[in-house]
């Protein structure tokens, strides 16, 4: 099943509406259309992002994302994920630079770890079609085995918690929580990453950075980058009716 945006339900008249160049929306219980720059409107009403966050992502999905795009679809459709969620992620990890490296020596557009490569068949981590496909591929994989979550929405954020911080570590997080697997919420976890540092899951903090912290940000970042995904997709899909 793919997954949705973030700040919406399940894109039901999707197809219907796209030539109109609207999407549907929850509110009230009840649905009503709205536009895509209405809907842009609304997420940056809602987002946490600062100016420069947004200029920055504005100019690279300008300039450098559509050197990417057909990747992120084709990756999108083989492991059965939004393509969208995938470049937010990767904007998020690398911001679409395939020689991005971390100090922690994670590289590549989707900051693949040698091991997590060597799993997924990445030979070449600097190759943005091999990173890509890598990365969905285990993020797929986290998906199908991730047992955490009350609602989709729960688990799509303890998934990118667990691609983030390892799988590992949030299933010992899991451990940790007094409730069944399937009654956990991402709340749940966010309460208990608020309390963890690098030691804590054999990590590094940076500073007075803790690793928890990094997560909890990371995963509403790539929420954020995702909903803008989401709009940039409809505004492009509309534009070429």
């Amino acid at each position: 099943m793919k997954l949705n945006n973030f700040f919406r339900v399940f894109l039901v008249f999707l197809a219907v509406t796209l030539a109109d160049g609207c999407s549907p929306v929850e509110k009230d219980n009840s649905y009503k259309l709205i536009s895509c720059d209405e809907r842009l409107e609304n997420v940056l009403a809602e987002s946490k992002l600062n100016n420069f966050e947004h200029q920055k992502f504005n100019k690279l999905l300008a300039n450098e994302f559509p050197k990417y795009k057909e990747i992120f679809i084709e990756a999108g459709e083989v492991n059965d994920i939004d393509w969208e969620l995938l470049a937010a992620i990767s904007f998020k990890e690398s911001q679409w630079n395939p020689k991005a490296k971390s100090k922690t020596g994670v590289r590549g557009m989707m900051m693949v770890t040698l091991e997590t490569a060597a799993i997924v068949g990445v030979n070449n981590r600097l190759d943005p079609v091999q990173s890509i496909n890598g990365g969905a591929k285990y993020f797929a994989n986290i998906l199908t085995k991730n047992i955490f979550g009350k609602t989709d929405l729960d688990k799509l954020k303890i998934s990118l918690a667990s691609y983030n911080l390892g799988p590992t570590n949030i299933i010992n997080i899991a451990s940790t929580i007094d409730k069944e697997p399937n009654e956990m919420s991402w709340e749940d976890f966010y309460l208990k990453l608020k309390n963890i540092s690098g030691p804590d899951v054999g990590l590094i903090d940076i500073n007075n950075y803790t690793r928890g912290q990094q997560a909890i940000d990371y995963v509403e970042r790539v929420s954020e980058f995702y909903d803008l995904m989401e709009v940039h997709s409809c505004k492009a899909k509309t534009q070429s009716v």
